[in-house]
C-alpha cells in the first residue's frame, strides 16, 4: 500500500460534514440519499451516483430493491436508469451477481475486481444501458443495515474514457458508507422501517391519538372499546415498530414524522376524529 492510498485528515473532515448534512435531513430517506450521494460524487470525484435500500439475503437470495435514488445524472442518462431498475434490475447485473457471494456487513469493490473486462464489455448492462448513458467504470458498495437482510447499495459511476477509481477513493466511499449506514434507522430514516401503513386501521387510529397525547384510557373513550382493548393495540404497536416503552414510540414517531412515509400519519389524525 502507497501513501498515496491512505486517507487524508482533509478526507475525514469532508466525510464528517457530509454525516452531518446526512443527519440534518434525516427524516426523508429520499433527500439524505441524494445530499450523499452529491457529496460522495464531490469527495470522489464521480460523474453520478446511484443507489437505494433493498433486501439481499447473501448468499442464497438475489438483492430486491426498495427503494432507489440517484445524483448527478443527465436526463437521458436518468432515463435509462429507470429502465434498468424496471427491466433488467441489479439482480440480473453481473456486478451485483459478482457481490452477492462476498462476506462482510460492508462490501465494496471496483467493477474491475468483479467482473473482468473480457466479461463486462460484452454483457448486456453494458451495452444496453452504460454505453448509451456514457457511463463506465463503476464502484460499488453494499452496507447490511440489519439482521434482517436489509441492505443499503451504492454505486459510483465515471464518464467512458474517464480513469478508473483508485485504493484511496475506494476507501474514501468505504468509509463514508459505514458511518452513514451505523445511523439508519437511528438519526437516518430508513426506507425499510416498519410504517403506519403497514398496520390495521384500528391500530392507526390508535396511533394518531396517541400522537395527540391522550391516555390509554382516553384512547379506549375515543375508540368505543375496553381499556384493555386499547392497551392490547398499544402493545401491538410497540411490537411493529420495535419499541418498548411510549415513550420510545413518541420519540421513533416525532422523529421520522416529516418523512414521506409518515406524512400520511397527520392525516390520520383527522380521519380517526372523524370515525368516532
Amino acid at each position: 500500500m502507497s501513501k498515496g492510498d491512505l486517507l487524508r485528515l482533509s478526507d475525514v473532515r469532508r466525510v464528517i460534514r457530509l454525516v452531518g448534512d446526512c443527519r440534518d435531513l434525516g427524516a426523508d430517506p429520499a433527500l439524505w440519499h441524494e445530499r450523499m450521494f452529491e457529496g460522495l460524487c464531490r469527495l470522489v470525484g464521480a460523474t453520478a451516483c446511484a443507489g437505494g435500500e433493498g433486501l439481499w439475503g447473501r448468499p442464497q437470495r438475489p438483492v430486491r430493491p426498495l427503494s432507489a435514488f440517484a445524483a448527478g445524472f443527465e436526463p437521458d442518462q436518468l432515463a435509462l436508469y429507470g429502465t434498468y431498475m424496471r427491466q433488467l434490475t441489479p439482480a440480473s447485473d453481473p456486478i451485483f451477481r459478482a457481490l452477492q457471494p462476498l462476506p462482510g456487513r460492508l462490501v465494496t469493490r471496483t467493477r474491475q475486481e468483479l467482473v473482468p473486462d473480457r466479461d463486462w464489455y460484452g454483457a448486456a448492462p453494458w451495452n444496453d444501458y452504460y454505453r448509451p448513458s456514457h457511463l463506465d467504470h463503476q464502484m460499488t458498495s453494499v452496507f447490511q443495515t440489519s439482521a434482517e437482510d436489509a441492505v443499503d447499495v451504492i454505486a459510483l459511476h465515471r464518464t467512458t474514457g474517464d480513469r478508473p477509481f483508485t485504493p484511496r477513493e475506494q476507501r474514501l466511499l468505504s468509509f463514508v458508507h459505514e458511518e452513514i449506514g451505523r445511523l439508519m434507522g437511528q438519526a437516518l430514516v430508513s426506507a425499510t422501517e416498519p410504517t403506519p401503513q403497514q398496520v390495521s386501521p384500528r391500530l392507526r387510529q390508535t396511533l394518531a391519538f396517541l400522537i395527540e397525547g391522550d391516555s390509554e384510557k382516553q384512547v379506549a373513550n375515543r375508540l368505543g372499546v375496553a381499556r384493555a382493548t386499547a392497551h392490547e393495540y398499544v402493545k401491538r404497536l410497540y411490537r411493529h415498530f420495535k419499541v418498548r416503552s411510549r415513550g420510545e414510540l413518541m420519540a421513533h414517531v416525532i422523529r421520522r414524522i416529516a418523512s414521506e412515509h409518515w406524512k400520511a400519519v397527520l392525516a390520520l389524525d383527522e380521519e380517526a376524529k372523524q370515525r368516532t
